[in-house]
């Protein structure tokens, strides 16, 4: 029987050993299973869970209008499938320094055909200044009881109405509560009762929705904090409904210990959402919050001067700094939280240090890449430029298709084996890519971890290259339906590769 390492050397801030849990049995299907954890992994020897950061790319949107200002913040980018149109969701709002004053705080939205090239939609739906030129979709009420935050999703569920295709939660601080809207078409939108739905919580940063394929059911996270109202630490929460109308409170998102949210680095936003290839698979990317005070390395930080006009009104609007990670589950409660940063700030600039920076957006979307003939690949928003002046900016970045994390083997020749489990479909795709001198080599074991005949090591047809969809063979054949329902696991064996995915195709 083989066996590799008994124990995981995973850079998950922990050492992982083998464990009953690792030996159950997963009912694959024709799932796709992402290598951003280590969930379908049931040992590593010289290979180490990598978090691949995004590429920044071009700015998609500057927030440059009177009504936006420099804490636009809280977006939403979704991609419409019946219209045919990308569309683009941010709360404009100025914070003070002194010098620029904040005014009423308007929801927006922007619309694009490929998703890299934005533009303002000239809507006429709310006065601003004596014009209604503007792309203004929703307007703070003098009493505050309209939206501070607004995070609309495209309803897939069957029975959603035509009326009701889009919904949104938003956060009233007025009334202390969240409450529920619908739209046809993105654009109109009206409240679905005259009450908050949901009040169990601190609501005061972007709240997600969304209709979960798996569950069948709404699913909603927000924000909590630990000791109650707004005592604490940031925290994320999650509750259930059947109807949109009605939540039931699930309580606070469970982490190994060492892995959640911490006082020292609180979570600002949650932007969980299964992912569109995988919809077992759910996958957020809080923001961490980190307010170390008043140190050297503060009066190091761009644009001090302006830090310290806005340190008048709150001293963390100068001593607060935010990056993001990913976190990752399989049943929407229990999380992973990437090993490191997954969007860090970077050399420092006016624009990517401050309180607010680095948040994305909800969430990740699928567009053309604008390099030569390159595949498709995701395109991730990313907020920067926060209270630096009068307007901040988002930034389209850009990773490959499941490109969160990997496997990854060095130039020491390393080893995976998955858990055991079963599946159905004929061809076995990985997403996966390697160094020119690199290589990936896998075999079928069986239920007492023995390989199997016909699929061994030895017949393997070995990988080298970089693909999204690469169709492994053993002695030429890529048929691997007599294993289909059967107890197996995969043994992979490489150098200098990395391992995305994996999916059983029909």
């Amino acid at each position: 029987m083989r066996f590799l390492s008994a124990c995981l050397g995973l850079l998950w801030g922990l050492t992982i050993c083998v464990s009953a849990a690792a030996q159950e049995v997963v009912p694959l299907g024709s799932d796709r299973e992402l290598f951003c954890d280590e969930t379908m992994i049931a040992a590593m020897s010289d290979c180490q869970i990598l978090v691949h950061q995004p590429v920044p790319r071009e700015i998609a949107v500057d927030c440059d209008k009177p009504w936006e200002g420099n804490a636009c913040n809280y977006w939403t980018v979704l991609y419409d499938d019946q219209a045919k149109i990308y569309r683009a969701y941010s709360h404009g709002w100025t914070v003070g320094d002194g010098v620029h004053q904040p005014h009423r705080l308007a929801v927006t939205t922007y619309q694009s055909e490929d998703g890299i090239h934005w533009t303002r939609p000239n809507l006429g739906l709310f006065e601003w200044e004596g014009s209604k030129d503007n792309n203004i979709i929703m307007l703070e009420a003098a009493d505050h009881t309209d939206c501070h935050d607004f995070s609309p999703f495209i309803d897939t569920n069957p029975s959603a109405k035509p009326e009701a295709r889009y919904k949104a939660i938003g956060l009233s601080m007025g009334l202390k509560g969240l409450f529920a809207y619908q739209s046809p078409d993105g654009i109109h939108w009206t409240p679905t009762s005259e009450e908050p739905v949901y009040t169990d919580g601190a609501f005061d940063t972007q709240n997600i929705t969304f209709w979960s394929e798996k569950e069948q059911k709404y699913v909603l996270y927000y924000r909590i904090f630990s000791e109650g109202g707004y005592n604490g630490t940031r925290m994320i929460a999650r509750a259930v409904s059947d109807d949109y109308l009605h939540w039931t409170n699930e309580g606070p998102l469970v982490f190994p210990e060492g892995e959640g949210p911490v006082h020292e680095a609180q979570y600002y936003v949650n932007q969980i959402r299964p992912h569109y290839r995988a919809p077992n698979i759910y996958i957020g990317f809080p923001s961490r919050y980190v307010d170390n005070g008043l140190t050297r390395a503060t009066e190091y930080l761009p644009e001090w001067d302006r830090r310290q006009e806005r340190m008048t009104q709150a001293p963390r609007y100068g001593t607060a700094v935010t990056d993001s990670v990913y976190i990752t589950s399989r049943d929407g409660r229990h999380f992973r939280r990437s090993n490191e940063a997954f969007l860090s700030p970077g050399l420092k600039t006016k624009d990517n240090w401050s309180y607010g920076d680095n948040n994305l957006a909800w969430t990740v979307i699928e567009t053309d890449s604008l390099r030569d003939d390159c595949p498709r690949e995701l395109s991730l928003f990313a907020k920067e430029s926060a209270f630096t002046g009068t307007f901040s900016r988002m930034r389209r970045c850009t990773l490959r298709i499941d490109g969160f994390g990997s496997v990854h083997a060095k130039n020491t020749i390393g080893e995976m084996t998955t858990r055991p489990f079963s599946f159905t479909g004929k061809e076995l795709s990985l997403n996966l890519g390697t160094a020119a001198a690199g290589f990936v080599k896998m075999e079928f074991l069986d239920a007492s971890g023995e390989p199997i005949p016909g699929f061994t090591l030895e017949e393997c047809d070995m990988f080298f290259g970089d693909t999204l969809d690469w169709r492994c063979s053993w002695n030429g054949s890529t048929d691997v339906s007599s294993l289909a329902g059967k107890t197996v696991s995969l043994r992979f064996v490489m150098r200098e590769a990395d391992l995305y995915s994996m999916k059983f195709e029909e």
